[in-house]
């Protein structure tokens, strides 16, 4: 098992032109023209991200670190299947269990209300497009948890986490994943934290508000602020 899955089987940001792309460069040649055509870019995560979450998840595998592993917020499942593919390889026995309204985002809450970046609704992925991503992968499927995060957790956390994936979007949501997510951390697992965004750690001009989630980052700084991890 190789990177070669993460950017070529599942055609993340494999940015090489592909049959028509290689068609219509050759007719901007003749053309004279000095384009290439190449897929665009993903609007959501990048190869980097995925291969984050590939040698993250196999570093907690292999390392042996107790307890199993979640997903709040997978949406179409495209990090999920690099975990189950992971852990299908390096550590069956861990159950994958990940979560999500399928309906996008709950009602907007006035605590991200000013942020003036989401609404209801928004970034919502049907549960079968889930399904659809992990079986034309032929990759098995993990415990899947329908609904708002309130009522789904802590109630269908394991009890022991050892690697997790936090894509809570809102401040809402975020601040309430993050306690029940943290005290079932074991010694040694890794949090991911999707939607963080600090501009004066490292900008980035070309994310686009959406991804910045301001409102995730306020949850996740205030959540740390008296916790020993930096």
């Amino acid at each position: 098992m190789d990177n070669t899955f993460v950017a070529t089987y599942l055609n993340w940001d494999h940015r090489a032109p592909r049959k028509k792309h290689r068609i219509g460069n050759r007719i901007l040649k003749a053309l004279g023209r000095d384009a290439m055509l190449v897929p665009t870019s993903p609007n959501m995560a990048n190869i980097e991200t995925r291969m984050n979450v590939f040698h993250l998840m196999r570093h907690v595998a292999v390392s042996k670190i107790t307890g199993d592993v979640v997903e709040l917020g997978c949406a179409a499942g495209e990090s999920s299947i690099v975990v189950q593919k992971v852990l299908n390889e390096f550590a069956p026995d861990k159950a994958f269990h990940v979560f999500d309204s399928f309906e996008g985002l709950p009602e907007i809450k006035a605590e991200d209300q000013s942020d003036n970046v989401f609404k209801k609704g928004d970034v919502s992925v049907p549960e079968n497009i889930l399904h659809k991503n992990f079986a034309e992968t032929q990759v098995s499927p993990p415990h899947v948890h329908k609904g708002w995060f309130e009522d789904t957790v802590p109630y269908n956390l394991p009890d022991k986490i050892s690697f997790a994936i936090v894509d809570g979007d809102l401040y809402s949501s975020t601040k309430h994943i993050l306690p029940h997510v943290y005290e079932r951390l074991s010694p040694g697992a890794i949090c991911i934290f999707i939607v963080y965004y600090n501009e004066n750690i490292f900008r980035r001009d070309y994310t686009d508000d959406c991804q910045k989630c301001p409102g995730a980052r306020r949850a996740i700084d205030e959540f740390f602020a008296d916790k020993p991890e930096s």
